[in-house]
């Protein structure tokens, strides 16, 4: 969800609306409140900070706790949904759907607030626990916040500390972030710059959880009122009052629940118990997505599944009244979702990329394809299959029937919801005509060729629901990896544009001597950007390329990138180094110093050269004659990595 999104993107008056929200919120003394002087932090407030013995301040101002939940604007809670709906609540309720947003218990916290330590920014955090009630120690957040979202230089080093309960958590899944309440203004949450990873059960600093250059330091403050209340929660309204310029922030649910897809069921809810035992309404006004078409339908998850922000003359609406949009209306009505231009796009469209390239380059590759996780929806509805095969979401996912991982309909596997419409023998009884691979392989799974795990989000990659078909193109220009060379890891783009050209006609690229000769997924892992880095790590783990083109000379490729730039890139390498055959007892940390981090990547280097090699060497994998890896090569082509900054925006 794009909501903050950056000015001036579409027209001026798209850019006002938030302008104007952004001021509406400086009032609040978000951007400014604690500042004095020409952008300094004045000594009578950090002295008063001091002075404060903040959590009994803030329990007496009586907002230490997360936004209140309670039924308005006609919601009424997943509670009276149960009454009728039990199995259907039951479905819900064991997803990451329900758990996106939590107050902090003992049953919803994941991280250890047991003294823990973690530094970010420079800056330490310590978080704790007395009784029931979590805590933070660390700089004072407002401050922070001034010199960061306030586009100052870097905050000193003497910030004042102060002690904050954490009164908020969001995620439950992959991992969890949490907020405390500010020292200053009433209702507003920020985020702490720490997030707790399930996987590793581990703290680390926010800026080491997501994919960003090195001058970017949005991911560090975020408040919750104005960015992920819409869709972190159901019925969420920042509350901005006009009068006073502060935020009385509420929602109906926290977590994403039933009235989100469904719409508020004040007056469902009333008509049924009206109603005799088995009668039916002439018309009932909740909202069934299953019932929509394809695109009230999809529009139903694309109010946050897409990048987007609220057209001028809502922007303001929503920061006084809250989510705008209702399930089963037209999506567009109140917001605008930017498109990347592809040829013959309207001029405005076209506007759109010249007037703010940095925004599509954070969201989408070079060439139209989706490149943020999370924009399936974004992603999607530029797909033909969308557009003139009336696919959905539904057609593969489902909220009750299904595994909470993907929520992938279990009605539905492999490519069943694909040849619902492509029905010819080519496509079903005889679809190795058409994939050139053997029928129940991985290779003849439609989403394989082209719904590639090209997006990012999460510490992983996402299949691409743009819905494509393989290309090949040149390491250099920045694109997507292609899906036949993320699973045949051990082919070079040569190899691959071959196949391409002599099955389906396709017309060569220019490729240089490089791409002709040595492993696609190589070259992206050590020469490519940091994105395409990150997308061939995950791919060197992933289980069905591992069986195509996989073996130990992934190894000391995987190796180098534990010392990459970039922390999702060290992750992620080091996640699939331990899936290679006699790995699972590695463990490489990958927020240690960069001098401990080359370290690990050398020893791992030199063991794999003095190893005893098994079979002859292949160029292709980077291996010298006798199948050691040739580790001056590797190196040539890590010094002709990619360096440009990447950000994205997950």
């Amino acid at each position: 969800m794009d909501v903050d999104m950056a000015l001036g993107l579409a027209s001026p008056l798209l850019a006002a609306a938030w302008i104007r929200l952004r001021v509406a919120l400086a009032v609040v003394g978000l951007l400014g409140g604690v500042g004095g002087g020409a952008g300094r932090i004045s000594a009578a407030t950090t002295n008063a900070t001091r002075a404060v013995s903040l959590p009994a301040f803030l329990a007496q101002a009586g907002y230490a706790t997360a936004p209140a939940a309670k039924p308005m604007d006609g919601y009424v809670g997943s509670a009276s949904c149960r009454e009728c709906h039990r199995d259907e609540h039951g479905s819900w309720h064991a997803s990451f759907h329900r758990t996106m947003t939590q107050k902090m218990t003992p049953e919803t916290v994941l991280g250890r607030f047991d003294g823990s330590e973690v530094i970010s920014a420079g800056y330490r955090y310590r978080l704790t626990k007395e009784g029931d009630t979590y805590f933070s120690e660390g700089p004072d957040p407002d401050q922070i916040m001034y010199w960061v979202q306030g586009k100052k230089q870097a905050p000193p080093a003497n910030l004042p500390r102060v002690k904050l309960p954490v009164v908020m958590a969001t995620g439950s899944h992959h991992y969890q972030t949490y907020w405390v309440p500010s020292p200053r203004h009433p209702g507003v949450l920020q985020t702490l710059p720490v997030v707790f990873l399930r996987e590793t059960s581990r703290w680390v600093a926010r800026e080491a959880a997501f994919l960003h250059g090195p001058e970017d330091n949005e991911r560090f403050v975020t408040q919750w009122n104005h960015h992920c209340i819409l869709c972190h929660s159901t019925g969420g309204n920042p509350g901005l009052n006009a009068e006073t310029g502060g935020l009385e922030t509420q929602v109906a649910e926290l977590g994403i629940s039933c009235e989100s897809c469904h719409g508020p069921g004040r007056e469902h809810v009333d008509l049924r118990r009206m109603l005799a035992p088995g009668a039916k309404p002439e018309r009932d006004p909740i909202v069934n997505p299953a019932r929509l078409d394809a695109r009230r339908s999809s529009e139903v998850c694309g109010q946050c599944h897409g990048v987007f922000l609220h057209r001028e003359e809502f922007g303001m609406e929503f920061a006084k009244k809250g989510n705008l949009f209702r399930p089963g209306e037209a999506l567009e009505r109140t917001r605008y979702y930017p498109r990347y231009p592809k040829p013959g796009a309207s001029p405005e469209v076209w506007a759109d990329l010249r007037r703010n390239p940095s925004f599509f380059r954070e969201r989408w590759w070079p060439d139209g394809q989706m490149l943020a996780g999370g924009r399936e929806f974004t992603a999607m509805r530029d797909s033909g299959c969308h557009e003139k095969g009336g696919m959905s979401c539904l057609n593969c996912h489902s909220m009750h029937s299904s595994d909470p991982d993907d929520q992938l309909r279990r009605d539905r596997p492999g490519s069943t919801a694909c040849i619902e419409c492509h029905r010819e023998a080519k496509y079903t009884t005889a679809i190795a005509e058409h994939t050139h691979h053997a029928p129940a392989s991985t290779g003849s799974d439609c989403r394989n060729c082209h719904m590639p795990h090209t997006s990012y989000a999460l510490f992983k990659a996402i299949r691409n629901h743009q819905i494509s078909v393989p290309r090949v193109a040149a390491v250099g220009a920045g694109g997507p990896p292609n899906a036949c060379n993320l699973c045949h890891l051990d082919q070079s783009l040569g190899w691959t544009q071959d196949w391409l050209g002599k099955w389906y006609g396709r017309a060569p690229v220019p490729l240089p001597e490089d791409s002709r000769e040595i492993s696609a997924a190589a070259d992206w892992l050590l020469r490519g950007h940091a994105a395409q880095r990150l997308i061939a790590a995950w791919h060197l783990g992933w289980e069905p390329a591992r069986q195509t083109g996989g073996g130990r000379w992934l190894v000391p490729l995987l190796a180098t990138a534990i010392s990459d730039d970039y922390g999702p890139v060290r992750f992620v390498a080091g996640r699939s180094l331990r899936a290679q055959d006699g790995m699972a007892g590695l463990d490489p940390d990958f927020i240690a110093p960069e001098s401990v981090r080359k370290a690990y990547t050398r020893k791992l280097l030199d063991a794999e050269s003095a190893r005893s090699a098994s079979a002859k060497g292949r160029v292709e994998r980077l291996e010298q004659p006798d199948g050691r890896p040739d580790v001056l090569r590797i190196n040539g082509l890590l010094e002709r990595q990619d360096r440009r900054s990447v950000t994205v925006k997950e």
